[in-house]
């Protein structure tokens, strides 16, 4: 391309460019009043009939809107009391929703639901967790003893044959494991 039809494309591209930016500008103007319609069209309002008070009987307080806003979410508790009170699927879904990245809650919540839930269904995923804990937190002797009475306790469970494949009877792990004793 020739350096003229250059000029003249940068040229028409700048004159499109104007035209769509004064088209906008024009579209947000939009239409208002002038000041002279604002101040007669307050001035053709009647005033405000007065009435006195001892007349006029009070209207009764309207009941109070809908609160747009939510209410506060509960807190994970941390320390002594982290479960007390939470029911079995509530404790099932902290443990859930901690996974590794607690373990000292972990234990905590799991061994609380162990003693609290000890003939429940997931008692042996409550257990399974106790172990889970011990390990990420590197505790492998007492994640082993437990393990080994988790096993003893439900033969046969998934979860049991977890643990035991994983920390009884696993095959070789990377160097910074230890073996079982």
């Amino acid at each position: 391309m020739s350096k003229p039809a250059i000029v003249v494309l940068g040229a028409l591209g700048i004159i499109a460019l104007a035209i769509v930016l004064g088209a906008f500008a024009l579209r947000n103007k939009g239409s208002r009043p002038s000041p002279i319609e604002e101040h007669e069209t307050v001035a053709a309002t009647p005033p405000a009939p007065r009435f006195d008070a001892a007349t006029v009987n009070p209207t009764p307080p309207s009941p109070p809107a809908p609160s747009l806003v939510a209410p506060p979410k509960h807190r994970l508790a941390t320390g002594r009391d982290a479960g007390t009170g939470l029911s079995e699927a509530s404790l099932m879904a902290k443990l859930h929703d901690l996974a590794a990245s607690d373990p000292p809650l972990s234990l905590q919540l799991a061994r609380e639901a162990v003693a609290r839930f000890p003939d429940s269904p997931n008692a042996p995923e409550f257990e399974w967790n106790v172990v889970k804990a011990l390990a990420n937190m590197e505790r492998y002797k007492e994640a082993r003893e437990e393990a080994r009475i988790m096993v003893n306790k439900y033969p046969g469970n998934d979860f049991a044959a977890d643990v035991d494949r994983h920390l009884l009877h696993h095959p070789p792990n990377p160097p910074n494991i230890p073996e079982p004793e």
